[in-house]
């Protein structure tokens, strides 16, 4: 590579670095409003999390008395939580350094697969870092995700692990793969998925008997080994509480009705999700655009071409396409009642844009050498447009007012009005369950402290339907709809503040009540 390119290359990187980090934290707070009720569960987990719970045990993800579980919360990932909770101070710094803090290493496990990835193909590591900085699909994910986000970054660091010791013959690196994955098994279920990796990587490679197969053959038992160990006592947990391994799993499955409306669903799913890299995106507003893909469709088109490449002449290429594929499966064998979900296959995101990457530098040098400026020039051009694009829609997702409400804005508004209330002086606060808000578990999570245990910072209660006798002074939120003096059964009411949603219509009304007199 001459001078000039060498300069090029350092300037894409540095830029795309830059960048990738500025969008993942720009607007922290705001972007988007509030968090995602899975968020608030997942938090209240980890805050009522018993001292003496086991620490490879699991947790139910919804609150107690809902009435139902539909996923079980490994304690491992829930004591990270706890301590990102701590060292944030609660409410919503907490919930987005759930999610922010593991977009951000997910960025850096990114790119470093990328560096290995791209050896000696300085234009196809240009592409991929572009790319990943400003991609849609993962800076959307990447503000509310929490354990999706955190276990795709563990499985590009495993992958990335892998290559570096198939690269190098290495057992060390081959074992730190197989660490990093198995801890992914403690994060989104997706995870799971990457320990059929090293498994086919043995089942391809046993049967060669050249030196190539038996060393890969050796480096996927060692990594093998290593996931397994640290899986092991969740494993071992789940087959003890068999109920608790695949609740979600089985709620969402394709096969739950039988193995023909599976056909069916699993079809339809492989039209879906085709239509969801060129047609169209996922219709829930929460995981991006609905009008445009997830990403570009010129990056879905280099992808396939390094996805092909891979397959047909094996490399890193081919390395690449397991892990995505796999990621990929998830989504498949799911249950799909709006659509693809770009959420559930987003560990793919990686892996597709490295191998968009690569896949763009083989059309390069497919093209004859008087081209390849020219062509260089014009995929360069491509990728900038795409990253320009996938940054703007990003931009819009965050301002839409659908996203406010989709990520708690109600919620947030009522809990910063309550909060702004209580710094004149702490306060009770009675929430109406009903009408103030439509998740209460929210308020309550962006209100209270880090380290709070059973100790709940908000009654819940409907004052238009119980007759309370107040001791001291409150402050009692009701619904925008519902809010008026004698809708606070006979208790006697300041309106302190209103809330209205982006439309104009009342959200919350905030009351302080005084002491009921005799």
């Amino acid at each position: 590579m001459s001078a000039r390119g060498r300069a090029v290359l350092v300037a894409v990187l540095v830029a795309s670095a830059t960048a990738g980090v500025w969008l993942r934290t720009i607007h922290l707070e705001t972007w988007p409003p509030g968090p995602w009720i899975d968020e608030a569960y997942a938090l209240r987990a980890a805050r009522l999390l018993p001292e003496d719970a086991p620490l490879f045990g699991t947790s139910a993800l919804t609150p107690p008395g809902e009435g139902f579980v539909n996923a079980w919360m490994p304690n491992l990932y829930l004591v990270f939580t706890n301590a990102v909770d701590r060292v944030a101070g609660g409410g919503i710094a907490s919930f987005r350094a759930l999610s922010v803090v593991p977009a951000l290493v997910l960025l850096v496990a990114l790119f470093a697969l990328a560096f290995e990835a791209a050896r000696g193909r300085p234009f196809a590591l240009g592409t991929t870092v572009a790319l990943g900085a400003s991609s849609m699909w993962l800076l959307t994910t990447g503000r509310w995700g929490w354990n999706a986000v955190a276990t795709s970054a563990l499985i590009v660091l495993a992958t990335e692990a892998a290559l570096v010791a198939a690269r190098t013959a290495s057992r060390a690196w081959a074992a730190a793969a197989g660490v990093l994955a198995g801890l992914g098994v403690y994060g989104y279920a997706a995870g799971r998925l990457l320990l059929v990796a090293p498994v086919l990587v043995l089942a391809v490679g046993l049967p060669r008997r050249d030196t190539g197969g038996r060393r890969r053959t050796v480096l996927a038992g060692i990594a093998l080994a290593a996931a397994g160990a640290v899986a092991l006592p969740l494993l071992a947990h789940l087959i003890r509480y068999p109920d608790r391994a695949f609740a979600r799993e089985r709620e969402i499955s394709a096969f739950r009705g039988g193995v023909r409306p599976a056909c069916v669903a699993l079809a339809q799913n492989v039209a879906d999700y085709a239509a969801l890299f060129f047609l169209h995106g996922d219709a829930n507003e929460r995981h991006g655009d609905p009008a445009r893909p997830i990403v570009p469709v010129a990056v879905s088109g280099l992808a396939l071409v390094g996805a092909a490449f891979g397959l047909r002449r094996g490399g890193v290429e081919r390395a690449l396409a397991l892990p995505a594929a796999l990621s990929l499966l998830g989504g498949l064998l799911s249950s799909e009642t709006t659509g693809a979900n770009a959420y559930r296959v987003s560990p793919a995101a990686p892996f597709l844009l490295v191998l968009a990457g690569l896949g763009a530098d083989r059309l390069l040098a497919g093209l004859p050498e008087s081209s390849r400026r020219r062509g260089a020039l014009t995929l360069a051009g491509l990728v900038a447009v795409s990253a320009a694009l996938d940054t703007a829609s990003f931009v819009r997702w965050a301002e839409s007012p659908r996203t406010w409400g989709a990520f708690g804005g109600p919620e947030r508004e009522l809990a910063d009005a309550l909060s702004a209330v209580q710094a004149e002086g702490p306060r009770r606060v009675v929430l109406n369950l009903r009408t103030a808000s439509r998740n209460a578990y929210v308020v309550e999570e962006l209100l209270a402290p880090p380290g709070h245990r059973n100790a709940p910072v908000i009654l819940f209660a409907d004052l238009s339907r119980e007759r309370m006798t107040l001791r001291e002074s409150i402050l009692y939120a009701d619904g925008g709809e519902l809010a008026t003096i004698p809708a606070l059964g006979g208790h006697r009411g300041d309106v302190l503040t209103r809330g209205r949603d982006p439309w104009g219509r009342p959200t919350f009304v905030v009351y302080r009540l005084g002491p009921d007199v005799p």
